[in-house]
């Protein structure tokens, strides 16, 4: 079956997509979520460690689940901003996680989590300006991690247009650049990570990263998209600041969907000029997992009418969730402390233009001899480690119950 999310707010396009779809094999439905009530991920893990494949949000989204666990492709019909998927087509993708389970392995040289079900193979439609290459990039990214295989990347009707060379060239880092370093006093960190400031792992991130701006006299003021309420006040700031720090983890291949609304709300022209940087990071360790994000941040600064000021990328964040733990406290002590002296470094400089940021990210692919060795310890301390907190947390099932039957 192919399943077809069409995530697009108004308008009939049923027609447009099963003519796009023409060629396909399998039985079509096309589910409109228009008038669905569906939720952000809030990356809160529920879904892997206390009720496996069940989510915690209690919304529409279920019913898109239970028809996922049946399909064999999935396509995503989605408006764009920013040159890629608007928030409500990237929010339908980061709620896919229940098609995962906690378990992690080497899947095609990288590090995955186990599927729950089957392989799904993932296609985007999409109206309006897209970057085509992103938008494939992130479709072969997001098919791989789901055990299946991009179906292309289509754009709806004819107005529908692949943003040109020069277009991608005028927003990305070639084009709007802050690489003069630049000594700075003050500067704003927005916590773009949609969970509560107490579990978010970029909070325990941007502490640290903050005892570095403190040692070296720089002063900050943090914003957390968390609190809606606060919305109005970080749009003001972000208007009449000069340096700008967004600090993000990495969903689905790319940023939250509840950081993309945020920034749709943004202005694109400024009468004040300024420097946005961004700090990236992911569960997994290697760097190679978070250059699709870490590309579409390249772009994003000039689309805001700002200069780019680099972005900080780290992998190996997971485990911070679980600091109440005093052996992952000891352990991830030194993931932590690394952010000092970046953040003193960012102080001097202004920006993450400089090599120590660059080789801050660590291995972009672990060496396959390591990746054996790997794969023994994660079958054997690992994944059984992931049950031992899965029961702390009062989880009474299978980490890879198939909750829902195929």
């Amino acid at each position: 079956m192919t399943l077809v999310i069409n995530t697009l707010e108004s308008g009939d396009y049923t027609e447009q997509i099963n003519k796009l779809l023409e060629n396909n094999d399998f039985d079509i439905e096309i589910i409109n979520t228009a008038n669905m009530k569906i939720a952000h991920c809030m990356g809160c893990n529920q879904c892997w460690l206390k009720t496996p494949g069940i989510c915690a949000i209690k919304d529409d989204y279920e019913t898109i689940i239970k028809k996922l666990v049946k399909a064999d492709n999935l396509w995503i019909v989605s408006d764009t901003h920013f040159g890629f998927l608007d928030y409500r087509g990237k929010r339908v993708l980061d709620r896919i996680m229940p098609m995962l389970n906690m378990y992690i392995i080497f899947r095609d040289g990288w590090m995955r989590h186990q599927l729950r079900y089957h392989s799904l193979n993932v296609g985007v439609i999409y109206k309006g300006k897209g970057d085509q290459q992103l938008l494939e990039d992130w479709c072969n990214r997001t098919a791989a991690n789901l055990g299946g295989r991009s179906l292309g990347v289509l754009a709806l009707e004819e107005s529908s247009s692949q943003a040109t060379t020069a277009e991608v060239a005028a927003m990305g880092i070639s084009a709007n650049t802050a690489s003069t370093p630049e000594k700075i006093k003050n500067v704003i960190i927005i916590n773009g990570s949609p969970r509560a400031k107490t579990f978010s792992n970029t909070n325990k991130i941007i502490q640290s990263f903050a005892l570095g701006l403190e040692e070296a006299g720089v002063t900050h003021k943090l914003y957390s998209l968390s609190s809606r309420s606060e919305w109005d006040e970080i749009r003001e700031a972000f208007m009449t600041n000069d340096h700008i720090i967004i600090a993000l983890p990495l969903y689905v291949e790319c940023v939250p969907s509840f950081l993309l609304e945020f920034l749709a709300t943004l202005p694109t022209e400024r009468v004040r000029p300024a420097n946005i940087s961004f700090i990236l990071h992911g569960g997994f360790d290697e760097g190679h997992q978070l250059r699709l994000g870490e590309k579409f941040l390249q772009s994003l600064p000039a689309q805001l009418g700002c200069t780019y000021g680099g972005t900080l990328v780290k992998g190996g964040s997971f485990m911070l969730r679980m600091r109440e733990n005093e052996y992952i406290k000891r352990m991830t002590d030194k993931v932590l402390d690394a952010y000092i002296p970046m953040g003193k470094l960012f102080a001097k400089n202004g920006n993450f233009m400089f090599p120590e940021a660059k080789s801050f990210t660590g291995p972009e692919q672990i060496p396959w001899a390591a990746r054996q060795i790997m794969a023994i310890a994660l079958k054997r301390i690992v994944n059984r480690k992931f049950d031992n907190f899965a029961k702390e947390w009062g989880c009474t099932r299978p980490l890879d119950d198939k909750v829902y039957s195929e």
